[in-house]
C-alpha cells in the first residue's frame, strides 16, 4: 500500500505547485523571456506537420465518423500509425519506460525524428482560468498549465474521461465530430495524442522535446478536426456573446534528432520571466 501511494506521489509531486516551488531551486528547469519567445520552431511548422499527417488520415479514412467495432479501431490505429511513419518518417507509442517506476513512457518506435518535428501532442479537455477542476484534479498528474493559465486535463481515466467523452458528444455538428476521443482508448486513431505518456528527463536522460503551445487557426480544415485530441469544458454556445476563441493545443517538438528506440523525455518544469 506505502509503495502504492509513493509510486503514485512521484508521479503527482510535478504537478504541485507547493512542492514544486520547494524543490525548483534543485532542479534543472527550461528558461524562456516571456511566453510570446516560447517557440522551439514557427507556428506554421507546426501547423504544417499535423496538416500533412492528418490529411494522409483523411484521405484512407473510410469511417465516414461511423462507430468502429474493437477489432476495426485496433486495425485503424495500426494503419495510421503505418502512415505516420510514411508521411513524417518516424512513429512513436507507448511502451514501459526506461526509467526505474517511471510507468508508461513514449519510445520511437519507427523511423528518426528529425531536430524541429511534432512529435506528439498533449490532449485532453481544456478548462478557462476560471472554471471548475477542482475534483477533477485530485490525484491527477496529467493537468497541464499553459503560459496563460488555460488548462488541459491529459488523464484518460475517471471522471476526467467522462467529461471528454459528454463534451466530445455535445459539440458534434450534425454527423460530424470536432474532435476526436479516441486517445482515451489503448489505440489511439491519431498517433501523436500520447504526449500525457512523456516522461520528465532525468540527469542519466536529458530532454529531447519540448513543449510549444499552438491555436489551431480558425481557418483549419473542417474535415481534419476530427483528429485533434483536445476540446473545450464550456460550449462555444455559452460564449456566443464572447470573440471566438482558438482551440489550443500543446505540441512536443523534437529539440534534437531522436532515433528508433529512444524514449521521449520533457522538462516538467519550464520558467517564464
Amino acid at each position: 500500500m506505502l509503495e502504492r501511494v509513493l509510486r503514485k506521489w512521484k508521479q503527482y509531486r510535478y504537478r504541485f505547485v507547493p512542492w514544486i516551488a520547494l524543490n525548483l531551486k534543485d532542479r534543472s528547469v527550461r528558461s524562456v523571456a516571456e511566453g510570446d519567445s516560447d517557440k522551439i520552431v514557427p507556428d506554421t511548422d507546426v501547423e504544417s506537420n499535423l496538416t500533412r499527417l492528418l490529411s494522409a488520415f483523411s484521405q484512407y479514412d473510410d469511417r465516414e465518423d461511423k462507430r468502429l467495432t474493437y477489432t476495426a479501431h485496433a486495425l485503424k490505429a495500426q494503419q495510421n500509425l503505418a502512415l505516420m511513419h510514411e508521411v513524417l518518417g518516424f512513429a512513436v507509442e507507448r511502451h514501459q519506460s526506461v526509467i526505474l517506476g517511471g510507468g508508461r513512457g513514449v519510445v520511437v518506435t519507427a523511423g528518426v525524428v528529425p531536430t524541429g518535428s511534432v512529435t506528439s501532442l498533449y490532449p485532453g479537455l481544456i478548462y478557462e482560468q476560471y472554471e471548475p477542476i477542482f475534483f477533477q484534479s485530485l490525484g491527477n498528474p496529467f493537468i497541464f498549465r499553459c503560459i496563460d493559465g488555460l488548462l488541459i486535463d491529459g488523464n484518460d481515466k475517471g471522471i476526467s474521461k467522462f467529461l471528454y467523452r459528454s463534451c466530445h458528444g455535445r459539440d458534434r455538428i450534425g454527423p460530424y465530430t470536432v474532435c476526436d476521443d479516441s486517445w482515451l482508448t489503448q489505440s489511439p486513431l491519431n498517433p501523436l495524442s500520447v504526449g500525457q505518456y512523456v516522461n520528465n528527463h532525468n540527469k542519466d536522460y536529458p530532454a529531447n522535446v519540448a513543449y510549444q503551445e499552438f491555436d489551431v487557426p480558425a481557418d483549419f480544415p473542417f474535415h481534419l478536426r476530427k483528429y485533434l485530441p483536445n476540446n473545450f469544458y464550456s460550449s462555444s454556445f455559452e460564449r456566443s456573446h464572447l470573440p471566438q476563441r482558438l482551440t489550443r493545443l500543446v505540441a512536443l517538438v523534437a529539440v534534437r534528432d531522436i532515433q528508433c528506440g529512444e524514449e521521449l523525455f520533457s522538462t516538467y518544469f519550464t520558467v517564464v520571466h
